[in-house]
Protein backbone atom coordinates (compact mmCIF):
# COMPACT_ATOMS: atom_id res chain seq x y z
CA UNK A 1 0.00 0.00 0.00
CA UNK A 2 0.86 3.65 -0.33
CA UNK A 3 2.30 6.17 2.33
CA UNK A 4 -1.37 7.10 2.32
CA UNK A 5 -2.42 4.82 5.09
CA UNK A 6 -3.16 5.45 8.76
CA UNK A 7 -4.28 3.21 11.72
CA UNK A 8 -8.37 3.07 12.67
CA UNK A 9 -9.57 3.07 16.17
CA UNK A 10 -9.54 -0.71 16.05
CA UNK A 11 -6.14 -0.93 14.57
CA UNK A 12 -7.00 -1.69 10.75
CA UNK A 13 -5.09 0.12 8.52
CA UNK A 14 -6.97 2.60 6.90
CA UNK A 15 -5.72 3.51 3.32
CA UNK A 16 -7.19 5.85 0.61
CA UNK A 17 -7.38 2.80 -1.72
CA UNK A 18 -9.41 0.82 1.23
CA UNK A 19 -8.67 -1.30 4.20
CA UNK A 20 -4.86 -3.42 4.75
CA UNK A 21 -5.24 -6.72 5.81
CA UNK A 22 -9.01 -6.59 7.06
CA UNK A 23 -12.45 -7.37 4.96
CA UNK A 24 -14.78 -3.81 4.36
CA UNK A 25 -15.58 -2.98 7.66
CA UNK A 26 -14.23 -2.37 10.55
CA UNK A 27 -17.07 -3.17 13.09
CA UNK A 28 -20.86 -3.20 13.77
CA UNK A 29 -22.20 0.01 15.08
CA UNK A 30 -25.76 -1.43 15.88
CA UNK A 31 -28.62 -4.61 15.32
CA UNK A 32 -31.37 -2.04 14.25
CA UNK A 33 -34.81 -4.42 14.98
CA UNK A 34 -37.77 -2.58 13.32
CA UNK A 35 -40.75 -1.92 15.56
CA UNK A 36 -44.18 -0.58 16.01
CA UNK A 37 -44.69 0.34 19.40
CA UNK A 38 -41.68 1.57 19.97
CA UNK A 39 -41.88 1.87 24.07
CA UNK A 40 -43.39 -1.73 24.87
CA UNK A 41 -40.24 -3.29 22.37
CA UNK A 42 -37.73 -0.91 24.63
CA UNK A 43 -38.69 -1.65 27.69
CA UNK A 44 -38.64 -5.52 26.56
CA UNK A 45 -34.92 -5.41 24.72
CA UNK A 46 -34.10 -3.09 27.99
CA UNK A 47 -34.97 -6.00 29.91
CA UNK A 48 -33.11 -8.52 27.91
CA UNK A 49 -29.56 -6.41 28.01
CA UNK A 50 -30.05 -5.75 31.55
CA UNK A 51 -30.15 -1.83 30.62
CA UNK A 52 -31.88 1.12 31.11
CA UNK A 53 -32.97 2.57 26.96
CA UNK A 54 -31.18 5.79 26.20
CA UNK A 55 -33.72 8.40 25.03
CA UNK A 56 -36.24 8.49 22.60
CA UNK A 57 -35.02 10.55 19.72
CA UNK A 58 -35.67 12.05 16.00
CA UNK A 59 -39.29 12.86 17.00
CA UNK A 60 -39.77 9.00 18.95
CA UNK A 61 -38.68 7.21 15.88
CA UNK A 62 -35.59 5.44 17.42
CA UNK A 63 -34.48 4.61 20.56
CA UNK A 64 -31.14 2.72 21.35
CA UNK A 65 -32.08 0.18 23.93
CA UNK A 66 -28.32 -0.85 24.90
CA UNK A 67 -25.45 -2.91 24.10
CA UNK A 68 -24.68 -5.97 22.66
CA UNK A 69 -21.35 -6.57 22.79
CA UNK A 70 -18.41 -3.30 23.22
CA UNK A 71 -19.04 -1.90 20.04
CA UNK A 72 -22.30 -2.51 18.75
CA UNK A 73 -25.73 -1.62 19.75
CA UNK A 74 -29.29 -2.59 19.90
CA UNK A 75 -31.44 0.21 18.40
CA UNK A 76 -35.36 0.21 17.72
CA UNK A 77 -36.92 1.98 15.04
CA UNK A 78 -40.32 2.97 14.88
CA UNK A 79 -41.73 1.56 11.19
CA UNK A 80 -45.70 2.61 10.18
CA UNK A 81 -45.84 -1.44 8.63
CA UNK A 82 -46.31 -4.47 10.36
CA UNK A 83 -44.27 -7.55 10.26
CA UNK A 84 -45.17 -10.32 8.04
CA UNK A 85 -43.70 -13.24 7.77
CA UNK A 86 -40.16 -14.75 9.16
CA UNK A 87 -37.17 -12.36 10.15
CA UNK A 88 -34.35 -12.83 7.75
CA UNK A 89 -31.85 -12.58 10.40
CA UNK A 90 -31.88 -12.98 13.96
CA UNK A 91 -29.87 -12.49 16.84
CA UNK A 92 -28.50 -15.14 18.80
CA UNK A 93 -27.98 -14.62 22.21
CA UNK A 94 -25.62 -16.25 25.26
CA UNK A 95 -27.24 -17.19 28.47
CA UNK A 96 -25.78 -19.19 31.42
CA UNK A 97 -28.99 -21.58 31.82
CA UNK A 98 -31.34 -21.92 28.45
CA UNK A 99 -34.44 -23.05 30.38
CA UNK A 100 -34.18 -20.17 32.92
CA UNK A 101 -33.72 -17.47 30.45
CA UNK A 102 -36.90 -19.02 28.64
CA UNK A 103 -38.78 -18.44 31.32
CA UNK A 104 -37.97 -15.16 32.29
CA UNK A 105 -38.52 -14.05 28.69
CA UNK A 106 -41.94 -15.37 28.84
CA UNK A 107 -42.40 -13.81 32.27
CA UNK A 108 -41.72 -9.97 30.00
CA UNK A 109 -43.86 -10.59 27.37
CA UNK A 110 -41.57 -12.96 25.07
CA UNK A 111 -42.79 -16.11 23.33
CA UNK A 112 -41.61 -19.80 22.38
CA UNK A 113 -41.42 -20.14 19.43
CA UNK A 114 -39.49 -23.39 18.82
CA UNK A 115 -41.09 -26.47 20.89
CA UNK A 116 -37.77 -27.45 21.52
CA UNK A 117 -33.88 -26.96 21.57
CA UNK A 118 -32.84 -26.76 18.02
CA UNK A 119 -29.04 -27.48 18.04
CA UNK A 120 -28.86 -26.60 21.59
CA UNK A 121 -31.04 -23.18 21.53
CA UNK A 122 -34.32 -22.43 21.87
CA UNK A 123 -36.00 -20.09 19.41
CA UNK A 124 -37.79 -17.18 21.25
CA UNK A 125 -39.81 -14.05 20.02
CA UNK A 126 -39.88 -10.53 21.36
CA UNK A 127 -43.78 -9.06 21.69
CA UNK A 128 -43.69 -8.02 17.82
CA UNK A 129 -42.62 -11.40 17.20
CA UNK A 130 -39.05 -10.56 16.06
CA UNK A 131 -36.92 -14.09 16.44
CA UNK A 132 -34.11 -14.33 18.77
CA UNK A 133 -32.17 -17.44 19.70
CA UNK A 134 -31.16 -18.30 23.41
CA UNK A 135 -28.17 -21.04 23.30
CA UNK A 136 -25.87 -21.81 26.28
CA UNK A 137 -22.67 -21.98 24.28
CA UNK A 138 -20.10 -19.98 22.55
CA UNK A 139 -19.83 -20.63 18.50
CA UNK A 140 -17.02 -20.54 16.59
CA UNK A 141 -16.14 -19.16 12.84
CA UNK A 142 -16.06 -23.07 12.00
CA UNK A 143 -19.41 -23.68 13.62
CA UNK A 144 -17.68 -25.65 16.50
CA UNK A 145 -19.38 -24.93 20.11
CA UNK A 146 -18.24 -24.60 23.32
CA UNK A 147 -20.94 -25.30 26.18
CA UNK A 148 -20.33 -22.73 28.82
CA UNK A 149 -22.49 -25.67 31.39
Amino acid sequence: MSSDCSRGQVGAKVCKSGLSGYGIVLEAAAVVLDVDNIEMEAAFWGTMLGEQPGPLRAEGGWITVGSLDSTTYLTLQKVPEPKIGKNRCHICFVVPYVDEAVLQVLAIGGSRVSGSRSGGAVKMADPEANAFCLGAFRGSKNGERATLC
